[in-house]
C-alpha cells in the first residue's frame, strides 16, 4: 500500500493551530443559521456543524472520536454554547439524516450510493496509461473527484484500485513492448544477464557506464558505447504510444537493480525494463557525446593557439635580429644623402655575400606566424582525432534548426571524401557559414588548381559543428540536452491565452508597442536622473579623460568587539550534540523521511525505515559510505543494508523534496526572520574537489584545479534554497532563471545578487521578462557597452559612459518570440540552463539570440546607470553577495569521491539535508521552541 502521508489524501491533523481553526473551521452567518434549522437541539447543532467544517476541508466525514478536542471546542464557541452541550448521536439514523444533509447543502455526491467507483476507476485506468508511481495516480483520482463533486471514499478504496489499474496498464505495456521486439533483440537482452566464470560482472552492468573525462581515449570509448546500444535495433518503434514518464521510470527502476533483482521479475517486465534502459542510456550518451565533442574541438584550437604563442616565442630572436637590420638601414638613409650611394650600402649592408635568400626566409617565416591566425597550425593537432570524428559524424544525427543547410551540405562532402588522400580536391564548397579567416585556409584561386584545401576544410566543418551545436543553430536527433529547443516551447497560440494574466503578475505591458515604449521612457527617465544628480555625485563618481567612470571604494565598517564578543559568547554557550541526534529530533518534529521509500510508490518494507533511512543519509551525506558507516553505528548494521538503501529508497527527486521540506521548516523560525524574510538571495558558485575522471569535473582557471563548481542560491535569511553541480567553464549566469523556478516554497524569491559570473546580456534580459530583478556586483563594468535610448539624444555630464544605442526596432520585431520562450520557461516547458546557455552563444544566424542581446543590453545599462549613480544601492548588492560566499565556508564543504554525476548530486543532496537539519537545530534551541 503506499503511504498515505505521501499523497494529497485530505487528513485531519492531531493538533489544530488557533490560526488554523480561526480561517478553516469557522461558521458563517448563513452556515449557523442552516445549522439551526436542520437540528432540533443544541447537542445535534454542534454535531452537525462539525460534520459541515470537516467536510468541508477533508471532502469525507470524520468518526467524532477521531475528531481533536480543540476543534469540537472552536465550533461550539462558533455557535455560542456553553462547555457543558457535548456533540452526540445516540441515534445512528440523525448521524445518517445529518450526512445526508450537510452532501445536499454543499452539493456533493456519495460515493458509494453512486456510480463513484465506477468512475474513480475509469479515472484510474485512462490516468494509467501516463503515470506510474501510485501516489501519483491516487493524487490524480483525488482531484478528479473533488472536481466532479464526489464525495471521498475510504483511503483504502483508492489505493486499491490505483493498485488495480496500474497492474493492468503495466501487465498491457510489458507484453506489447515484448511481442513488438524482435527475436534477435530478446537474445541480445538475455545475454546481457549471463554471467561465466571468467567474469565477475555481466554486461548489464556496462549499460550504466558514466562517461569519463573528455579525452581522445575516452570519446573513442563513448562512441564505441553509443554504437552497441545502437545495435539493439528501433527502439523508438519498439516503445512507440509510451509516454516518455514511463520511460524513465522503468529505466530507473533497471539502473537501480542488479541482475539477480531483474532475474526475478516477469519475463515481459524484465525485458521492458532494460529495453528503457537502453533506450535512455542512448539519448544520455549522445548528449554526453556532443559534450565531449564541443570540449574536444576546443582541446584541439587550444591546441594551435599555444603552438602558435611558443612558435612566436622561438622566433622574438629572429624578430630582433630583423629589427636591428632595419635599425641598420636607417641608420644608413640618415647619414648617406645621396640615394644611389644609400643603395649600394644598404645593399653591402644586407648581403655582404650577395645572396638574400637567408634574409627573405626569415622575413617569411615571421610573416607566416605573426599575429593571432593559429589556424595553420591546426591540422596536426587534430589528424589525431580525424578518424573519431567521422566515426561521430555518421553516429549522431545532425540537422540545423534552421533553414540554412550550408554546414550540412558541408559535412556531407567530407564525409564522401573521407578516405581521400590528396589534399586538394575540385569540389566547390558553400563556406557561408565560415569566417574570412577559415576561407582563406580552405580556399585558393582556381588558377593554382584544385580550388579546396580537403584537409582544412574537415577541420573548419567540424569547428563550426561544435560552435553551432552550442549555439543551438545545430541539433541533434533523439539528444536532450542538445535537441531543437524550438520544439519544446509553448505554441503561440496557448501563450497568446496565457499572456494577459502572466504580463499582469509580472507587471509588463501586454504588447510589443507598450513594452517597448515603456522600456524606453524607464531608460530616458533613468540617463536623464543620473545627469542632473551627476553633479552632486562628485564624491563618489567621476569620469576621467578616457571617458571611464571612476567610483571611489566605499571603506568597509570594522567588526565591532561587541560583535566579536558576542560569537564567542555564543559559540561557548551552545551545547555539543551527536549529528544523528540532531537528524533523529528533526524527523521526530516534521516526519521527511515519509518522502523516502521505493521506486514502486508503496510503503518500504525496511524493518525501522526512519532509522534505516537517517543511518544511510549520515553515511553518505557525511562522506563515510557504507563500509566505514557500518564499522561505526551501533546494532545490526551492514554495508549491504546501507547501499541497498541508497540505490533504491533514496532518489534525488525524493531527496529534493525532503531538503525542500526541511528549508520550510527552517523559515518558520522567529530567529532566522530577525536576518531576512527570504524574498533575496545571493547566488555564486565554489570550487569542489572529487574524482576527475567524469564529464563533469575540470580544470577551473581561477583555483588553478581540478573539480566541478557547486552552484548554490543562499537566501537574505542565509540558508541554501538551491543547489546543482555545475562544470568549470559554464557562465553561473544561466542557472539564476532555473535556481528561482525550481524553489517551490511558501517564500518565493524575486531578487539575486550574484558576482559576476551571474550576470550576462540574455540574462538579464530573461530575468527581466520573467520579473525577477537581478542585482549583480559586475566585474569590469567599464568595459560593458551601455546603450543611449536614441541616437540623437545627448547628456551634459555623462555623455561619455553610452557607446551604442538601444535597437528598439529588433526588440518589437522579436518580442513575441522573446515572451513566447519567457511563458515556455515559466511553465517549466524547458530547461532554462540549457536554453540560456545556447542563447548566450554567439550565433550569426539566431534572431531570438540578437533580439535578447539587445534586450538585455538595455535592461543592463539601466541597472548600470542606478549602480554608478546609487551609493545606497552598490553597498546593498556587496555584503548581499558575501553572504554567499561566507556558505562557502560551512562545514557542508567535502570532497565527493564518486566517478556517477548523478551520484555526486544525490551525494551533496545529502550533505546538505544533513547542513539545514543542524542549522535548523541550532535555531530551535536558540529560541527554546520548535
Amino acid at each position: 500500500m503506499a503511504s498515505v502521508e505521501r499523497t494529497a489524501y485530505p487528513l485531519l491533523p492531531s493538533q489544530l493551530p488557533a490560526k488554523e481553526l480561526h480561517r478553516c473551521y469557522s461558521l458563517s452567518d448563513s452556515e449557523i443559521e442552516w445549522v439551526n434549522n436542520t437540528a432540533k437541539s443544541p447537542a445535534l447543532s454542534i454535531g452537525l456543524a462539525i460534520q459541515l467544517k470537516v467536510f468541508q476541508q477533508l471532502h469525507y466525514f470524520v468518526p467524532f472520536e477521531e475528531l481533536p478536542q480543540e476543534l469540537i471546542s472552536h465550533v461550539r464557541q462558533c455557535l455560542r454554547y456553553g462547555a457543558r452541550i457535548a456533540p452526540r448521536y445516540s441515534n445512528p439514523r440523525t448521524l445518517y439524516r445529518h450526512q445526508a444533509a450537510v452532501r445536499q447543502y454543499l452539493q456533493v455526491t456519495p460515493f458509494y450510493s453512486s456510480d463513484g467507483l465506477a468512475i474513480t476507476e475509469e479515472i484510474a485506468r485512462d490516468c494509467a496509461v501516463v503515470l506510474e508511481q501510485r501516489v501519483d495516480l491516487i493524487n490524480a483520482m483525488l482531484d478528479e473527484l473533488i472536481q466532479r463533486g464526489y464525495e471521498l471514499p475510504a483511503y483504502s478504496t483508492l489505493n486499491n484500485i490505483a493498485e488495480t489499474a496500474l497492474a493492468s496498464a503495466q501487465e498491457v505495456t510489458f507484453n506489447l513492448i515484448v511481442l513488438r521486439a524482435p527475436i534477435e533483440v530478446i537474445y541480445k537482452l538475455k545475454e546481457l544477464l549471463d554471467t561465466d566464470f571468467g567474469r565477475r560482472q555481466s554486461d548489464f552492468n556496462a549499460l550504466k557506464q558514466a562517461p569519463k573525462k573528455p579525452s581522445r581515449k575516452h570519446l573513442e570509448v563513448l562512441i564505441d558505447h553509443l554504437a552497441w546500444l545502437e545495435s539493439f535495433g528501433d527502439l523508438d518503434a519498439i516503445l512507440e504510444g509510451v509516454v516518455d514518464a514511463k520511460i524513465r521510470h522503468f529505466a530507473t527502476q533497471a539502473a537501480a537493480s542488479d541482475v539477480a533483482e531483474l532475474k526475478d521479475c516477469s519475463l515481459p517486465k524484465r525485458y521492458t525494463l532494460m529495453l528503457a534502459l537502453i533506450y535512455r542510456m542512448r539519448v544520455r550518451t549522445r548528449d554526453h557525446l556532443a559534450e565531449m565533442f564541443i570540449r574536444r574541438i576546443s582541446t584541439i584550437h587550444k591546441r594551435a593557439k599555444e603552438e602558435l604563442e611558443q612558435i612566436q616565442a622561438r622566433q622574438r630572436q629572429k624578430l630582433e635580429q630583423l629589427a636591428a637590420t632595419l635599425d641598420g638601414v636607417v641608420q644608413i638613409l640618415v647619414q648617406e644623402p645621396d640615394d644611389q650611394e644609400a643603395g649600394s650600402l644598404i645593399r653591402e649592408f644586407l648581403s655582404p655575400d650577395g645572396n638574400l635568400d637567408r634574409l627573405r626566409e626569415t622575413c617569411a617565416e615571421v610573416q607566416a606566424t605573426g599575429g593571432n591566425n593559429y589556424l595553420p597550425l591546426i591540422w596536426k593537432h587534430f589528424k589525431s582525432h580525424r578518424s573519431l570524428l567521422f566515426r561521430l559524424s555518421h553516429l549522431l544525427q545532425l540537422e540545423p534548426t534552421t533553414q540554412d543547410r550550408s554546414l550540412i551540405q558541408a559535412l556531407q562532402l567530407i564525409q564522401d571524401s573521407e578516405n581521400l588522400h590528396r589534399e586538394w580536391i575540385d569540389e566547390h564548397v558553400d563556406l557561408s557559414f565560415a569566417s574570412e579567416r577559415w576561407v582563406k585556409v580552405v580556399r585558393r584561386p582556381a588558377s593554382e588548381g584544385p580550388p579546396t584545401n580537403r584537409r582544412y576544410l574537415e577541420v573548419c566543418v567540424f569547428s563550426y559543428l561544435a560552435s553551432e551545436l552550442r549555439s543551438g543553430d545545430m541539433c541533434v536527433l533523439g539528444s536532450e540536452s542538445f535537441a531543437d529547443y524550438r520544439k519544446q516551447l509553448l505554441p503561440w497560440e496557448e501563450c497568446f491565452h496565457r499572456l494577459p494574466a502572466y504580463c499582469e503578475k509580472v507587471g509588463l505591458p501586454g504588447t510589443a508597442k507598450e513594452f517597448v515604449a515603456s522600456l524606453k521612457i524607464q531608460l530616458e527617465e533613468t540617463a536623464q536622473h543620473l545627469d542632473e544628480k551627476f553633479p552632486s555625485c562628485r564624491g563618489d563618481v567621476s569620469i576621467n579623460e578616457a571617458g571611464e567612470p571612476v567610483l571611489r571604494r566605499v571603506i568597509a565598517r570594522d567588526i565591532p568587539p561587541s560583535a566579536i564578543s558576542l560569537q564567542t559568547a555564543l559559540m561557548q554557550r551552545m551545547p555539543a550534540r551527536h549529528v544523528l541526534d540532531i537528524m533523529a529530533n528533526i524527523e521526530h518534529w516534521i516526519q521527511f523521511t515519509r518522502h523516502f521509500g521505493p521506486m514502486s510508490g508503496n510503503e518500504p518494507k525496511l524493518k525501522e525505515p526512519a532509522e534505516r533511512y537517517l543511518m544511510t543519509i549520515f553515511a553518505m551525506g557525511c562522506n563515510l559510505g557504507p563500509n566505514q558507516a557500518a564499522r561505526h553505528l551501533a546494532g545490526n548494521v551492514t554495508p549491504h543494508m546501507l547501499s541497498y538503501t541508497n540505490r533504491r529508497h533514496l532518489s534525488l527527486e525524493k531527496l529534493d523534496k525532503a531538503n525542500r521540506e526541511l528549508v520550510e521548516l527552517y523559515l518558520q523560525l522567529d530567529l532566522p526572520k530577525l536576518w531576512g524574510d527570504g524574498k533575496a538571495v545571493a547566488a555564486d558558485g565554489t570550487q569542489f574537489d572529487f574524482y576527475d575522471d567524469n564529464l563533469l569535473a575540470g580544470y577551473h582557471f581561477r583555483y588553478r584545479k581540478m573539480g566541478a563548481v557547486a552552484y548554490r542560491h543562499v537566501a537574505n535569511n542565509y540558508i541554501a534554497v538551491f543547489q546543482h553541480f555545475i562544470p568549470p567553464g559554464i557562465w553561473e549566469a544561466i542557472y539564476v532563471i532555473e535556481g528561482l523556478l525550481k524553489v517551490d516554497l511558501s517564500v518565493e524569491p524575486d531578487t539575486v545578487y550574484s558576482d559576476t559570473q551571474g550576470q550576462s546580456a540574455t540574462v538579464f534580459a530573461f530575468t527581466h521578462l520573467l520579473g525577477i530583478n537581478l542585482m549583480p556586483r559586475i566585474r569590469n563594468w567599464r568595459d560593458l557597452v551601455m546603450c543611449r535610448p536614441d541616437r540623437g539624444v545627448s547628456y551634459k555630464h555623462i555623455n561619455r559612459l553610452f557607446t551604442d544605442t538601444a535597437d528598439w526596432h529588433l526588440i518589437e520585431t522579436h518580442w513575441q518570440d522573446l515572451m513566447q520562450v519567457a511563458l515556455s520557461i515559466q511553465a517549466g516547458k524547458i530547461s532554462s540552463p540549457m536554453l540560456l546557455r545556447k542563447l548566450g552563444s554567439y550565433s550569426r544566424r539566431n534572431k531570438l539570440y540578437h533580439a535578447a542581446q539587445a534586450l538585455g543590453s538595455v535592461i543592463r545599462t539601466i541597472f548600470l546607470l542606478n549602480w554608478i549613480g546609487s551609493r545606497e544601492l552598490r553597498q546593498e548588492v556587496t555584503p548581499n553577495t558575501n553572504k554567499i560566499e561566507s556558505w562557502g565556508c560551512k562545514p557542508e564543504t567535502q570532497k565527493f569521491p564518486s566517478a556517477d554525476q548523478h551520484g555526486l548530486s544525490r551525494a551533496w543532496s545529502m550533505s546538505s539535508c544533513i547542513a539545514r537539519m543542524t542549522s535548523s537545530w541550532v535555531y530551535v534551541g536558540a529560541d527554546g521552541k520548535l
